[in-house]
């Protein structure tokens, strides 16, 4: 299945003033390190985003799924099913109604109650547009957190090339944390 992102998270799951106090910096400091930190923040994230395969930051989502069934979106948690729209061969859009399926909000799998006769298109012949994340950064798992903070450190600190020794030791402690939230797809 495709998806694209259409609308990026606005409030990430750690903040700016958690990682400082994770690095031990001044609460109140302005300086340049602000401009470094942030970009570090969503890049972790991303990380542990496509690591787990869920979204920790509401954000909105199209998917493209080529057939009916059970259809499992991407990135759970689910919050919203904005529209779930097909496309029959002559291109003429249809709207499922919100009674026509069922959510599992947690592993993201859309249930049609009763597929639709009509013969779809063969290009992106489904579209559902939905919203995916935890709704505020303290509603995203602790230990998900934690990963993106010990991320963020050791980026920061080892701004270039560093030994394996070092990275190894982040590596292993970030993907205990994270392989607990792993959406698996089998």
């Amino acid at each position: 299945m495709k998806y694209a992102v259409t609308t990026a998270p606005t409030v990430e799951p750690v903040t700016l003033a958690d990682v400082k106090i994770h690095l031990h910096t001044v609460a109140g400091d302005t300086s340049e390190d602000a401009a470094i930190l942030t970009p570090l923040i969503s890049a972790a994230r991303e990380y542990c985003e496509n690591v787990t395969g869920r979204a920790l930051a509401a954000q909105t989502i199209k998917a493209y799924p080529d057939a009916w069934g059970t259809l499992r979106l991407l990135r759970p948690p689910i919050t919203t099913i904005t529209s779930i729209k097909y496309y029959d061969v002559d291109d003429v859009v249809y709207t499922l109604a919100a009674t026509e399926y069922a959510v599992d909000a947690i592993d993201g799998a859309i249930t049609i109650l009763e597929e639709p006769a009509t013969e779809l298109r063969e290009v992106n012949p489904i579209v559902i547009e939905y919203t995916a994340g935890y709704a505020s950064g303290n509603a995203c798992p602790m230990a998900i957190r934690q990963a993106m903070l010990l991320l963020i450190g050791h980026w920061y600190t080892n701004r270039e090339a560093v030994s394996m020794s070092t990275s190894s030791e982040v590596a292993i402690t970030v993907k205990t944390l994270l392989g607990q939230y792993k959406v698996w797809w089998f």
